[in-house]
């Protein structure tokens, strides 16, 4: 039985097509996927919760590699994420850390008060 985790199928994947088929057509192939998450931080920002110093574009590829850099640091077994990993994603976008904790364990279906 394969005991990869999903996450780790997913990078492995991405890192075959770029060899196989390039990196500019999986940017094609991914900017379906691409434009949804980017709409995160536009509706962010909207709302005054993102930060405007980078623009959405460059921000969304940059959570993106962000992302599968924790995944990659988990799968190597240099961080054991805690469940902190949802709230550093946050973080790094430019979200308050305390406003990101409370949101992630909302999320969870936990307290949402800073403790």
């Amino acid at each position: 039985m394969n005991n990869r985790a999903p996450h780790d199928r997913y990078r492995m994947l991405i890192g075959l097509a770029r060899q196989d088929l390039g990196p500019d057509r999986v940017g094609e192939l991914l900017a379906p996927a691409r434009d949804t998450v980017a709409a995160i931080p536009a509706h962010g920002r909207r709302q005054g919760v993102f930060h405007t110093s980078v623009p959405v574009g460059p921000l969304s590829r940059a959570l993106e590699a962000h992302l599968l850099a924790l995944l990659d640091s988990v799968r190597s077994g240099i961080w054991a994420d805690d469940g902190t990993g949802a709230a550093t994603a946050l973080i790094t976008a430019g979200i308050d850390r305390d406003l990101a904790a409370v949101t992630v364990r909302r999320l969870h279906g936990g307290p949402t008060s800073a403790q």
